[in-house]
């Protein structure tokens, strides 16, 4: 596995927008970044807008394309989620990001693309896009940490019947319930094996969540597993209260 650059003071950080448009400002997580001494650069489509995307998916391409390329940007974060980044991921070509990788951060949608190159052998951040930053000083902080190169952590479980504390060593991988089963079959495919798996959903049923979940099972994705994380599951419906278990 390559590690991308840790980032340094002065160094230039990317906002693309490859998913939902943006619909309420990200000028906090912007000032957020700048007080870490990093030089942003917002890209020309962040506030594009097309239907539900952030631009046309000619424009989303372009834009992600010319981050990765840049060999002065450092790390690239992203807008924000909802859906569309897998409608341009097939379109990246990623032979200069691989020469010279880069710190790629974000959650939800991106979990697609974040996926994408760790079956690559590069790692990135799950962690806040541009539209959450400035609002949670501990994903800030852990943010910060990391971009700037702290790799060790101690990071507080809440406690639960189904908690089991050990210890265990893998690559971990993960994210978006709904990217990961979106995954299977494709290029991005994730990859468990030996890895730890962590896991999160927001606005989903809970048979939908039991879906994505058996489909996991039935292709063996939760087959010899080193260690699972559980995240939030979070605004989990179920309107006709047929499913008796939590999640």
């Amino acid at each position: 596995m390559q590690f991308p650059d840790f980032l340094k003071p002065g160094d230039k950080v990317a906002i693309v927008a490859t998913a939902k448009r943006l619909e309420d400002s990200i000028d906090e997580g912007i000032a957020q970044l700048k007080s870490w001494d990093l030089e942003i650069l917002v890209d020309d489509h962040v506030y594009g807008q097309s239907g539900y995307f952030a631009g046309q998916d000619s424009e989303r391409i372009k834009s992600l394309q010319f981050a990765l390329d840049d060999p002065e940007v450092k790390a690239i974060i992203f807008a924000r989620g909802g859906y569309g980044t897998t409608r341009i991921l097939d379109h990246i070509v990623f032979d200069e990001f691989l020469k010279k990788p880069k710190w790629l951060v974000g959650f939800s949608d991106l979990t697609s693309l974040l996926l994408h190159v760790s079956a690559l052998g590069i790692p990135s951040i799950h962690g806040p896009v541009a539209l959450t930053i400035g609002k949670d000083k501990a994903s800030d902080d852990y943010l910060k940490a990391l971009l700037f190169g702290k790799l060790s952590f101690d990071y507080p479980l809440t406690s639960s019947a189904f908690t089991q504390e050990g210890s265990c060593t893998g690559k971990i991988v993960g994210g978006n319930l709904t990217l990961i089963h979106e995954s299977i079959g494709a290029a991005n495919e994730i990859e468990t094996f030996g890895n730890i798996l962590f896991l999160e959903e927001v606005g989903e049923a809970k048979y939908s969540v039991d879906r994505m979940l058996n489909k996991l099972k039935r292709t063996g994705k939760l087959d010899k597993l080193t260690g699972l994380i559980v995240g939030s599951f979070s605004s989990i419906s179920d309107h006709q209260m047929y499913f008796k278990e939590s999640i």
